[in-house]
């Protein structure tokens, strides 16, 4: 049977993705790298002052000799990263004149570009113009020759005029040639014309004078349709006015006969007032020195009366009442 020996040191397997340890597997690498290896207390010899001022000093002369090549590294990279930006800073001024060069040669194409067009343009306008000068002049060719045909037509069926107007001057002696014949033409149809237009003026004149006949007929039927309904407009108000007159007439004799009235019955009232009063003071035996058209102190007194007459009717009426309840106590 095989002994196993138990690792004091086993390996730790991370869990997770390895995606995830890779930094933490370069992390232990160097701190492995700057980890001061540690020997058992009998391999190392005994440290003294002077053992560790030395290592102490050869640390540092190994650092500054670390710092010295570093300086000499970071001087060349920095003369190689000067003389890339200088590259850069050129090729930037290079890209920049070239933008402007090609900015020019692009604006210059397209100036030469729009002088084609606008030449193409006018070219073309030109030729159109050209095309319809000349079509119209073909058509013009074709109507002059439709003209001719027509006029030589015109002269072919009008010879017969000629030879009647020949035969004209032959057969008149007053006539010398045919441009008499003519001449006498025109005048008589000058005279006519001349006559027609005599006739047309006449003819208008008449014309305007029967229109303003007519007009001032209209105007006058007008006035007096207007007088007419002037008239019947003054015989309404006229009516109107007459049947106000007789309705406040009729109101005014409806209002005397009441006034009449109301004066008969305001003088029973006041006859009626007068002879309460006096019975009221001979009953009471006061004297009568009222006015007889005091008609308000006669009001006075039989308001009195007449208070204490409804102050008395209670008195009369509440004993009644006491009489009947002590009349039904008793019972």
């Amino acid at each position: 049977m095989k002994k196993t020996t138990k690792d004091l040191a086993p390996i730790a397997i991370p869990h997770g993705p390895p995606v995830e340890s890779t930094a933490e597997y370069y992390k232990s690498l160097m701190e492995s790298a700057r980890m001061v290896k540690k020997y058992p207390v009998w391999d190392v010899a005994r440290p003294t002052p002077q053992v560790l001022m030395e290592q102490a000093r050869r640390d540092l002369m190994e650092a500054d000799e670390k710092l010295v090549a570093k300086r000499e590294e970071e001087a060349k990279y920095r003369i190689v990263m000067d003389a890339k930006w200088q590259e850069l800073r050129n090729k930037e001024i290079l890209l920049k004149e070239s933008f402007i060069s090609f900015n020019k040669f692009i604006r210059e194409n397209q100036e030469k570009r729009d002088r084609a067009e606008r030449k193409m343009e006018a070219d073309s306008v030109v030729l159109e113009r050209k095309t319809r000068e000349t079509e119209a002049m073909r058509l013009r060719v074709q109507e002059m020759e439709q003209v001719k045909q027509l006029m030589e037509k015109q002269v072919k069926d009008y010879t017969i005029y000629e030879d009647y107007l020949m035969a004209v001057v032959r057969a008149y002696p007053e006539f010398k040639q045919p441009l008499d014949v003519l001449n006498r033409y025109e005048a008589l149809a000058a005279a006519k014309s001349t006559l027609a237009e005599r006739q047309e003026r006449d003819l208008e004149m008449l014309e305007e004078a029967r229109q303003e006949i007519a007009a001032l007929t209209e105007e006058k039927k007008l006035f007096i349709m207007g007088l007419n309904n002037t008239l019947a407009n003054l015989r309404w108000q006229y009516d109107k006015v007459r049947n106000r007159v007789i309705k406040w007439e009729l109101a005014l004799n409806r209002l005397k006969e009441t006034a009449a009235n109301r004066h008969v019955e305001l003088c029973h009232v006041r006859a009626a007032i007068w002879a309460l009063y006096v019975k009221i003071c001979n009953q009471k035996g006061l004297p009568i020195d009222v006015d007889t058209s005091d008609f308000e102190q006669q009001l006075v007194v039989i308001m009195r009366a007449l208070l204490e007459l409804r102050r008395i009717y209670r008195i009369a009426q509440r004993r009644s009442k006491e009489k009947d309840a002590e009349s039904m106590q008793t019972a």
